[in-house]
């Protein structure tokens, strides 16, 4: 047991240390731009990385705004929204039921956001069809693409501004699913990435008052 926890550390402290730091510092920036210009943040992914974007949405919109004992918000007020395209059951199986569940985020996509707003999508093989069918809409509407994916080749590379990749070999964890690519880490570096931009907006947002 022992040598197999050294080895899941190991496995992912390389797959986050793969994926680069200016692509990372890239994320941050968009980030904050959005956070300036009163843009919004949207976020999607399917199954496990919906926990990941419902983490990140959750700390985006709270976190650089409360007190250090979190007993009160300071500061200015928040400048932006990040929004779950995964939040509604009553949304997702009614556009299930009219439109098929490859549109589930697109369809939320074309009422809710607008051009210079950053579309965070999370897909494991970068290929997920309701993650390319979002990635369509934000496209035509000048919106911000970014993508995390741990395959070197995905569909989504066409439509994304950024992708942050995680590039490491292939994990030997026992466990996972899909060959063992990284899945277990995958989400590991979303949760990396996403705690990066969340402290960096803190530390902007204490510095802007």
């Amino acid at each position: 047991m022992k040598n197999l926890i050294d080895l899941y550390k190991k496995e992912s402290n390389n797959a986050f240390l793969s994926i680069p730091t200016k692509d990372i510092e890239t994320f941050v920036n968009m980030v904050i731009k959005a956070y300036t210009n009163e843009q919004k943040v949207f976020a999607c992914g399917n199954g496990g990385n919906v926990a990941s974007v419902q983490n990140l949405v959750l700390d985006l919109n709270m976190h650089p705004f409360v007190s250090e004992d979190k007993s009160a918000r300071k500061g200015g007020r928040n400048k932006f929204q990040a929004i779950s395209l995964c939040d509604s059951g009553a949304t997702i199986t009614g556009i299930t039921n009219d439109l098929g569940f490859e549109n589930i985020f697109a369809e939320q996509l074309k009422y809710q956001a607008s051009k210079g707003d950053i579309l965070f999508a999370m897909s494991g093989s970068g290929n997920s069809g309701n993650v390319i069918e979002a990635l369509k809409v934000a496209k035509e509407k000048g919106m911000i693409c970014v993508v995390m994916t741990r395959n070197l080749i995905t569909k989504s590379d066409e439509y994304a501004d950024l992708m942050l990749r995680i590039t490491s070999e292939n994990s030997t964890f026992p466990g996972q699913t899909g060959g063992n690519n990284n899945n277990f880490h995958y989400e590991d570096c979303i949760s990396s990435v996403s705690h990066i931009a969340v402290g960096i907006l803190k530390q902007y947002v204490e510095n802007e008052n």
